[in-house]
This record gives C-alpha cells, sequence and structure tokens, in this order.
C-alpha cells in the first residue's frame, strides 16, 4: 500500500512540475495578448484588470502600418532561402565529414563550432562595410547568405550527427553495386536520415525567423524582417504598446504552427540512433 501512495505521489508530483513549466513558458505569451487586446488605459492599470471589453482593432492596424505585410514576407521569403542554402551546403559537408578523409579534417571541424560560438555583433560591421560595395545591403538574398555564418555550421554539426548513426556496411554495400557518392548519399543516408535532416530544417527556420540583431544592421526598409518591424513600434517619445504587443502575437504564430505540425519530426530527428 505504501508503495501504490508514493508511486501516486511521485506521478502527481511530475504532473505538477509540467503543468508548473507550461505555465511559466506560456505565461509571457499570455500577458503580451492581453495588452494586445487591451486599451492603453486597461493595459498598464495597476491592479491588472482581469475583465475587460477586448479590442481587435491592433491586429487589423498593424497590417497598415510601417510595412508590417511586407517585413513579414520578407522574413518567410529569407527564412525558405536561408534553410535552403544550409541544407543544400550542410548535407554534403555533413556526408564529407563523416565518411571522406582529407587534409585538414579535423581542424575544419572545430572551426565550424568556434565560429557558431562567435557573437552576432562582431559580424555587423565588415558585412555592413562589404554589402554595402557588393550591392547586397538590404536585399533578402543577402540576409540569406549572411545567416549562413551561424546556421551552416549548426546545421552540419548536427547532420554530421545524424549521418554518423548510419551503419558504414549499407555505404560499402552500395559502392560494391556501383553507386557513386552522390547516388549513396541520394539513394542510402537521405530515406535513413530524414528524420534528422527535417529537424535540422525546423529548428534553422526558427532561428532566422527570431533573429533580429542581424536583420536590424543589415536592412533599412524593402527586405526588413518582422523583427525589425516589431522594434519598429517603438518612437523616440512613446512605445506603440498595443501594436507592437499585436505584432509580437502575429508573429509568433507561424512558428508555432510550423513547429506543431513538424514536432514528430523534431523528435524522431533529435532521437535518432538514441537506441540501437
Amino acid at each position: 500500500m505504501n508503495v501504490r501512495k508514493t508511486k501516486r505521489l511521485v506521478t502527481l508530483l511530475a504532473y505538477l512540475l509540467a503543468f508548473l513549466a507550461v505555465a511559466v513558458t506560456l505565461f509571457p505569451i499570455f500577458w503580451i495578448f492581453t495588452i494586445s487586446i487591451k486599451t492603453q488605459r486597461d493595459a498598464f492599470a495597476v491592479p491588472p484588470v482581469w475583465f475587460f471589453q477586448p479590442v481587435w482593432s491592433n491586429y487589423l492596424r498593424i497590417w497598415q502600418e510601417v510595412g508590417f505585410m511586407q517585413a513579414f514576407r520578407n522574413s518567410v521569403v529569407i527564412t525558405v532561402m536561408g534553410v535552403a542554402l544550409a541544407l543544400l551546403l550542410g548535407i554534403p559537408a555533413a556526408y564529407a565529414l563523416n565518411r571522406m578523409t582529407f587534409r585538414g579534417k579535423r581542424t575544419f571541424t572545430v572551426w565550424l563550432l568556434v565560429t557558431y560560438m562567435f557573437p552576432e555583433f562582431l559580424f555587423i560591421i565588415p558585412m555592413y562595410v562589404l554589402y554595402q560595395d557588393l550591392g547586397l545591403y538590404d536585399t533578402q538574398i543577402g540576409m540569406a547568405l549572411v545567416y549562413q555564418v551561424f546556421v551552416l555550421p549548426f546545421a552540419i554539426w548536427l547532420l554530421r550527427s545524424f549521418f554518423a548513426d548510419v551503419p558504414v556496411e549499407l555505404e560499402d554495400a552500395a559502392r560494391i553495386d556501383g553507386c557513386t557518392r552522390w547516388q549513396t548519399l541520394r539513394l542510402i543516408y537521405f530515406p535513413l536520415t530524414a528524420p534528422g535532416i527535417s529537424a535540422t530544417a525546423i529548428l534553422t527556420a526558427i532561428w532566422i525567423w527570431n533573429e533580429l540583431t542581424i536583420a536590424l544592421a543589415l536592412t533599412f526598409d524593402v527586405a526588413k524582417t518582422v523583427t525589425v518591424a516589431v522594434a519598429g513600434f517603438r518612437g523616440y517619445a512613446a512605445i506603440d504598446w498595443g501594436g507592437m504587443t499585436a505584432a509580437s502575437i502575429v508573429s509568433i504564430i507561424p512558428m508555432l504552427i510550423f513547429a506543431a505540425i513538424a514536432q514528430r519530426y523534431i523528435v524522431e530527428g533529435l532521437t535518432l540512433g538514441a537506441v540501437k
């Protein structure tokens, strides 16, 4: 009987901790949402106003001000291009680091990790000067390219761990049957590591979508992203809290939907090879 009570107590405690973790995670989003549908007076009332008449005008207004629609579209395009480039370059690189031997391989691998650890602001000034000279400043392709400095090392390291779980005997058998390295990559590695590749694409997309520092420095109007547009609701003398919070909620929704739809691939990818 004591054992049963102990198990029930442990289970109840686990559920309470999980509920608390979810509540702590979601409360900031809930609070931002409530501000977005309150009047300016109710939003900062002390004590907080919990019962109020919702105001949805902020969500209609943001699509008409400060180019929010264009910024939202820019983020979609830049994210798609950035993920495509990261996978296009990262998959062959990860395969080469796993299955090929070449001079400087270890140095290159370590350098990838070191590059990913650099703070973003170190690249802003040199990239600003370079992009002005090359005509890439405030362009979508320029943003997709500069993001590779960070997402490509991350993608290579993640894909490398997934490819390492593929038995080398499968590749040897394919090579004996006459497959080239590209055919082996396409016929053997792609199907077996599809969840890992999907997880890499998802995590890369989330990073690009949420990035602000580089976008703030290398865009002005034409290619500004949704994070820059959200920051644009902050003026010199005042902050449009209704517009900023509404824009924040709108910018969060695509990634929430994307992650919810693809969560199965994230779990499968991140646990790939964990049990053999």
